[in-house]
């Protein structure tokens, strides 16, 4: 990202946000957004209820067109104009920390308990142990951003076909491999599609035990004779037909409805989408969260990433944050966006209990819920976003012959480390 002025962007800011003056003596702290639906209701509503519980600051909640809006948001921040908070993952708020647009919340944590209030603390302690690298794995140790709600992948597949061959998800990647043998075997199609590659590469890195990053050194700590067992691996089930390596349709859901795949591993929102169209019941499990001895599944934290625009508005995003993640009434986030609360202050709590008791049948959440206790999430390091892509780049090549396992992975690690030190 860079700092360029764009006219027509940042006029639409300023008209947007103002200039963050005070209203009627309160300090004014913006949210941007491209929620809407009960999303954007909510948000609103929580703005309104905490505006009512204090004196010191007024919310407002501005929705914005989801075209261009990561453009609109840097800009408008980079010139002194932007938002407090949007909301967005984790890896996101790295740029704007590297280039000192964002708000280190350690300093306003450390004043709390100070005055006797642990508040925030407690929340963020209250995180599995395994997600923390979420909140403190920036490179300097600050907390740019915080969760708002969890998803997280897990297994759809044709419940019809794997009951008529006797089959059952499988709990490890043996497993999916012997599923899909016997699907391809017996049925002539693919057994298996990732739909989100990049995690399950992930996933089977942490698992083998090897490490992701090593923030300090800033490099990557998987590799070798390990690494390039998991890209063969994957590659040779691709190559046999157990895997299918693209999607023929659009989306794996199509690809699943249809009888091209038996199974895929993708977004639990799916649920909504995959409509089977002869006949045949869909089968929803949890994914793949334990091999070789080691518990690993990677969840996906979307929430509130603080960024700079004076002292005290800063602080009144904070506080707005801390509101908003109270159990009550970051269980009614997660509820607004069909999802869960990774924190377990709110987990604690009556509403979200009933929540979690009364979702639909057809609810994956529950697949996503048994894999909580041991999701992990990964440093928000200046390459991190790099590496995902450099991660599937070189398997892609591995699959398509252009490289041997042990030549991806070393040009792998080549440019991972590179990543992380540009």
């Amino acid at each position: 990202m860079k700092k360029h002025l764009f006219l027509g962007v940042l006029a639409a800011a300023l008209l947007l946000s103002g200039c963050a003056k005070k209203s009627k003596g309160l300090v004014t702290v913006e949210i941007w957004h491209t929620y809407n639906g009960t999303q954007q209701e909510y948000l609103v509503n929580a703005a309104e209820k905490f505006n009512q519980s204090q004196s010191d600051y007024v919310v407002k909640v501005l929705a914005q067109d989801y075209s261009g809006f990561a453009d609109t948001v840097y800009n408008a921040v980079a010139n002194g104009i932007g938002p407090s908070i949007i909301f967005n993952y984790g890896s996101t708020a790295v740029s704007y920390a590297k280039e000192g647009l964002a708000v280190d919340i350690s300093k306003y944590i450390k004043e709390d308990i100070k005055k006797g209030d642990s508040t925030m603390q407690d929340i963020i302690d209250s995180l599995p142990s395994s997600m923390q690298a979420d909140v403190k794995g920036f490179e300097d140790g600050g907390i740019y951003y915080l969760p708002g709600c969890t998803t997280g992948p897990v297994f759809f597949y044709n419940k019809t076909l794997f009951d008529e061959l006797g089959l059952v998800p499988p709990k490890d990647w043996k497993e999916l491999e012997q599923v899909c043998k016997t699907i391809y075997e017996k049925k002539g199609i693919a057994g298996y599609h990732a739909d989100g590659l990049v995690d399950n590469i992930q996933t089977m890195i942490m698992q083998s035990g090897m490490g992701y990053i090593d923030v300090e050194n800033k490099k990557v700590l998987f590799g070798g004779e390990k690494m390039e067992k998991i890209y063969q691996w994957y590659a040779d089930c691709c190559k046999k037909g157990y895997f299918e390596f693209n999607t023929v349709g659009k989306y794996s859901s199509e690809d699943l409805a249809a009888g091209i795949i038996a199974s895929f591993s993708g977004s639990c929102v799916n649920d909504q989408y995959v409509k089977m169209i002869n006949g045949e019941e869909l089968g929803i499990a949890p994914w793949i969260s334990s091999s070789n001895g080691v518990d690993f599944y990677t969840a996906w934290n979307r929430g509130p990433i603080f960024l700079k625009r004076a002292d005290d508005v800063d602080k009144g995003a904070y506080e707005f944050v801390k509101f908003f993640l109270s159990p009550s009434m970051n269980s009614g986030w997660a509820k607004a966006n069909s999802a869960l609360s990774p924190y377990g202050t709110t987990q604690k709590e009556a509403d979200y209990q009933s929540y979690l008791k009364n979702l639909p049948a057809t609810s994956a959440l529950p697949s996503v819920q048994a894999n909580i206790p041991v999701s992990g999430s990964f440093p928000n390091v200046n390459g991190g976003a790099q590496i995902r892509n450099i991660l599937v780049e070189y398997l892609n090549n591995v699959v398509d012959n252009k490289m041997t396992a042990k030549q991806a992975v070393e040009k792998l690690v080549e440019d991972c480390n590179k990543a992380l030190n540009e």
